[in-house]
């Protein structure tokens, strides 16, 4: 039964991102002229991963990363640039790789500790956060090393390192809010 239970969270949470991937995420920003919707320049696909690992822990959390993860590099277009073996050559495919240590790791934490307020939920998540830009870094890092990147190695570092941090935490106050309704409504 548990590999039941298993397997639908993996579908699910493998739609869930595949469908994260094919919306632009947006903030509501206060602006002179009232409210105005401004989209933000990154994708929803590691938030969604990482919703996942929180609600269904990191088994489920490990196995949809990979399952996205082989999707993408079997030519079908579900990450954020397309898809393919080519996309290994991307900047953004540390954080891809990334994605699966840092599933497992917020759906551990979830495991261990009972969270259920938004704050602890969002500091869970940011730990997935890091462990993603950890790999992110170190991607861009190896491709500096051997020359692969057009840019230079600062303006690299900001525009594919440093940006997608701050976006991607802003993208988990969301996911946040969204497992502690989640969590509690499920009696975790």
């Amino acid at each position: 039964m548990k590999a039941l239970s298993n397997l639908v969270g993996v579908v699910m949470g493998l739609l869930l991102t595949i469908v994260a991937g094919l919306l632009q995420p947006a903030m509501v920003v206060l602006t002179l002229g009232g409210l105005s919707l401004v989209e933000l320049p990154t994708s929803a696909q590691l938030a969604a991963v990482l919703l996942t690992a929180l609600l269904c822990g990191a088994r489920v959390g490990l196995m949809t990363a990979v399952a996205y993860l082989a999707f993408g590099l079997m030519q079908f277009p579900v990450f954020h640039g397309g898809g393919g073996l080519d996309y290994v050559l991307e900047p953004g495919f540390g954080y891809l790789l990334g994605l699966i240590p840092g599933a497992w790791l917020v759906g551990r934490i979830g495991e261990l500790i009972p969270l259920r307020d938004p704050f602890s939920l969002w500091f869970t998540a940011m730990a997935g956060i890091m462990v993603a830009c950890l790999f992110g870094g170190g991607h861009l890092l190896l491709g500096a090393l051997v020359g692969h990147w057009s840019m230079p190695w600062p303006q690299l570092m900001i525009s594919h390192w440093l940006l997608p941090l701050l976006l991607q935490a802003v993208m988990v106050c969301p996911v946040a809010v969204v497992a502690a309704l989640l969590r509690r409504l499920l009696l975790y």
